[in-house]
C-alpha cells in the first residue's frame, strides 16, 4: 500500500484540507484486508474510485456496490467496506461546513448517506473521472482534482463566522463551549445550534463528541500499543465509562473488541484522513 498526500492551492485552502491519491494490491502476498470498518468521522469526503469499485454493507445489509465518484454525508453509524482485489482512490478532504457551500444542501438531509457525485454535481464529474483515468502520475491525479475544484469557487456559498467556529472546535478536538462558539460565529446559542443542523448536519454537542471520538480512535490506529485507558485520558474523558459510552455511540461496538492484530492488517482509513 502508498499514498500521497497533497496541500490544497492557496485558492482552495479556505474549504479543502486536501487531496490524498491511495493505492493498494490486495492480491499481494502478506497485503491488508479489502474489508474495514469505517466508523462515524466528523470529516466529509468526496471520492473518486478508479479501479475496483467499492461495495459498501451498512449495518446488517448486504455489500452494494458504489458509483465511481462519490460524495459521503454526516456519519452516525458504521458502515463495512469491501475495497475489492486492487484498489485506487483520489479522496478530497473538505473542512467543516464546506460540504455545504459547495453543495448548497442543508447537511442534515444528508446524515448516513451517499450520492453518486453526478447527481449533485452533474455530468461534469465524468470528466474528471474520465482525465483521472489518463493520468499517469499521482501528481497529474492531484491536479485534475484541485483544478476542478478551483473552477468551483465561484459557485460556492458565501463563508460565515460560524465556519471559523466550527473549525475551531475541530483543532480544539471539540473542547470548545457552545457559548463560546456561538459567541464567535455571532449567533445566539439557539441560532448557533439550527446553523450546526443546516451547515454541519449534526447538534454542536454531539459533533464535538465525534470530534473528539474521531480524534482517540485515530491515535489508537496510529499506536495501536497505547492502552484505552491511556487514550481516555489522553483526549479528556471524565473516566472510563464516560468513553466507552461514546465509543459504543459511535463506532457499534465497545473499544476492546478493537484488537491490535484487526489494526495490523487495517488500511486504517481514518489516519489517512487525518
Amino acid at each position: 500500500m502508498y499514498h500521497t498526500f497533497y496541500e490544497p492551492q492557496p485558492a482552495l485552502q479556505e474549504y479543502i484540507s486536501g487531496v490524498f491519491v491511495l493505492d493498494i494490491d490486495f492480491t499481494l502476498p502478506g497485503s491488508l484486508s479489502p474489508i474495514y470498518t469505517f466508523v462515524p468521522s466528523h470529516t466529509r469526503f468526496i471520492c473518486f474510485y478508479l479501479h475496483d469499485q467499492v461495495k459498501v454493507r451498512k449495518q446488517n445489509g448486504e455489500f452494494i456496490a458504489r458509483e465511481r465518484a462519490i460524495i459521503i454525508g454526516p456519519q452516525l453509524t458504521p458502515v463495512t467496506l469491501d475495497l475489492g482485489k486492487k484498489h485506487q482512490t483520489v479522496i478530497v478532504v473538505l473542512k467543516p461546513c464546506s460540504m455545504y457551500r459547495l453543495l448548497g444542501v442543508p447537511l442534515e438531509e444528508i446524515v448516513d448517506r451517499d450520492f453518486d457525485a453526478r447527481l449533485i454535481l452533474g455530468r461534469e464529474i465524468d470528466e474528471v473521472l474520465e482525465k483521472l483515468m489518463e493520468a499517469r502520475t499521482d501528481q497529474d491525479k492531484n491536479e485534475v482534482v484541485q483544478n476542478y475544484f478551483l473552477c468551483k469557487l465561484s459557485e460556492l456559498k458565501p463563508a460565515l463566522p460560524f465556519d471559523r467556529a466550527m473549525l475551531q472546535q475541530v483543532n480544539a478536538m471539540g473542547s470548545l463551549s457552545m457559548d463560546y462558539l456561538a459567541s464567535q460565529s455571532c449567533l445566539s446559542v439557539r441560532q448557533f445550534e439550527r446553523k450546526s443542523l443546516e451547515r454541519i448536519g449534526l447538534p454542536p454537542k454531539l459533533y464535538a463528541r465525534m470530534i473528539r471520538f474521531t480524534n482517540a480512535y485515530r491515535f489508537k490506529e496510529d499506536f495501536p500499543h497505547i492502552t484505552w485507558n491511556e487514550i481516555a485520558y489522553r483526549f479528556g474523558y471524565f473516566d472510563q465509562m464516560h468513553f466507552i459510552r461514546d465509543f459504543k455511540y459511535f463506532a457499534g461496538f465497545i473499544p476492546h473488541l478493537l484488537k491490535k492484530e484487526d489494526l495490523a492488517t487495517s488500511v486504517r482509513f481514518q489516519t489517512l484522513a487525518n
